[in-house]
């Protein structure tokens, strides 16, 4: 993701010195700006071994952290569902702590 500091210290930057620009300037130097800052947010995001490993040893340690019965929002989950549940929150976690979703995700195990 795109550092928001730096590119608010560039956006500054760049209004210091926009009076003192041409045209072609000004439009040279935005382009610069934004392929800089659009850079960082591509869509490509490479899973190494290392990633994986820790993927699954999140999952096992959140198999072996589950309380029996699960109920994720109010539903009581089966014994057989365990594994997927606890595979599953360890991707979203990994997911978040590289910030490659949107938004926050996280289970509902509210009783």
């Amino acid at each position: 993701m795109s550092d928001p500091q730096q590119l608010d210290r560039d956006l500054r930057e760049y209004l210091e010195k926009e009076p003192n620009l041409k045209r072609e300037d000004r439009l040279a130097y935005l382009k610069n700006m934004l392929h800089k800052h659009l850079e960082f947010n591509k869509l490509d995001h490479m899973v190494n071994s290392g990633d994986l490993f820790e993927i699954l040893s999140g999952a096992k340690n959140n198999y072996t952290n589950l309380r029996v019965p699960v109920r994720i929002t109010r539903k009581e989950l089966e014994p057989g569902q365990l594994p997927h549940i606890a595979i599953m929150e360890s991707l979203i976690g990994y997911l978040n702590r590289n910030n490659l979703l949107k938004k926050l995700v996280k289970f509902d195990y509210t009783e």
